[in-house]
């Protein structure tokens, strides 16, 4: 496994001809014709779903939304503390 990611890494050195990585992956997706602002636009469209999903979630349920959050609290808390 370590020598594909190394393999990969090497293709990618040889490919590069100076380019930044945006641009290769740019070119990249722009040769097996992928429009990657419909992908943007999709991610941001999925995001303010999930943002409205959560809100609503809480305002239906503020003590669970409280309860969830301080597990969070304790459990990152005992994480930190280690």
């Amino acid at each position: 496994m370590e020598n594909g990611f190394k393999a990969m890494s090497q293709a990618a050195d040889v490919g590069s001809g100076g380019k930044d990585n945006e641009d290769r992956g740019g070119s990249t997706a722009k040769r097996y014709d992928v429009d990657t602002d419909q992908f943007t636009d999709a991610a941001i469209e999925q995001v303010s779903e999930l943002q409205q999903l959560l809100l609503d979630e809480i305002r239906a349920r503020p003590m669970r939304a409280l309860g969830w959050a301080v597990a969070a609290g304790v459990v990152l808390g005992f994480w930190a503390a280690k």
